[in-house]
């Protein structure tokens, strides 16, 4: 009995060993294949550099992943055709270990010369704006009043058409109990997804409930008045700017500005998208 034990411990053994000789000789000459030794010697130089996101205490400023070449996948596509071809590279995403979760998203990333610019909705939506907004092919994000959305929802689909919806709530009183109804009301007749809650200032208990519901919290000053010199002093890469005011004119002033200072008006999916396109970097 104790001798078959050790024949087949000894065939276990040896089984094992063998596979590991193997895996190791195969690695080995795998990394001496000069279809390998190519994509290394090019992964340094094609690597796309990103921007780690600025987390200061409580507050969150967007980044960009990076790209890098996935060289197994890389490896793999061109051993298939038997030769290295740097069209058949494979680029992938570098993860962050950063995210904004619990935190309040204060600005895109500052790389791109991008902003956003926010509406809020409590009792009327100035027509006068959206057509506005079109001329200009800019894509408004509008937070809208529980109450508004709710009674008006003919009005919001149409100007969804164009424009980002979100939800604000009961007047920026975000509730338990009408999260899912008012998210859902947004997310089957709009365009986008309602992914954002919007506060003035510090609310931990929005910023919690927000979190719950997989939502991330934006954080900005509300301009109600000096539409054109608060626009103006605070006007940087990655600005979210809120407008909390009845004043069409001065609004269209300070938007006709922005463009012409060279900044792209993008919605808030765009400002705080991190991913990279890496494909295009193939």
């Amino acid at each position: 009995m104790i001798k078959k034990i050790f024949q087949v411990s000894s065939i276990l053994l040896l089984a094992g060993f063998s596979f590991f000789y193997t895996e190791k000789v195969t690695k080995i000459a795998r990394n001496s294949d000069p279809i390998m030794v190519q994509i290394k010697n090019v992964k340094e130089d094609l690597e796309v550099m990103g921007v780690d996101p600025i987390i200061i205490d409580d507050e969150y400023i967007a980044g960009v992943k990076g790209c890098t070449i996935d060289i197994d996948k890389s490896y793999s596509k061109m051993k298939s055709v038997g030769e290295y071809k740097e069209e058949l590279l494979v680029m992938s995403e570098v993860e962050s270990d950063k995210n904004s979760k619990n935190k309040y998203i204060v600005s895109g990333n500052k790389k791109t010369k991008n902003v956003s610019i926010i509406f809020i909705v409590k009792d009327e939506i100035n027509m006068n704006i959206i057509k506005f907004l079109k001329s200009k092919n800019i894509v408004g994000n509008f937070f809208i009043d529980r109450e508004y959305l709710e009674k008006n929802i003919s009005n919001v689909i149409k100007i969804s058409k164009q424009n980002n919806i979100y939800n604000y709530g009961n007047n920026g009183n975000y509730e338990d109990k009408h999260m899912i109804y008012d998210n859902n009301l947004i997310n089957v007749n709009t365009t986008n997804e309602s992914k954002y809650c919007l506060v003035e200032d510090r609310n931990e208990e929005v910023l919690n409930l927000c979190t719950e519901y997989d939502m991330d919290t934006i954080k900005s000053n509300f301009i109600k008045n000096n539409i054109f010199k608060n626009v103006k002093e605070n006007l940087s890469n990655g600005s979210i700017m809120v407008f909390n005011s009845n004043d069409i004119e001065d609004i269209k002033v300070s938007i006709n500005y922005i463009l012409s200072k060279g900044y792209d008006i993008v919605s808030l999916n765009t400002l705080l998208n991190e991913s990279n396109s890496c494909d295009n970097y193939n």
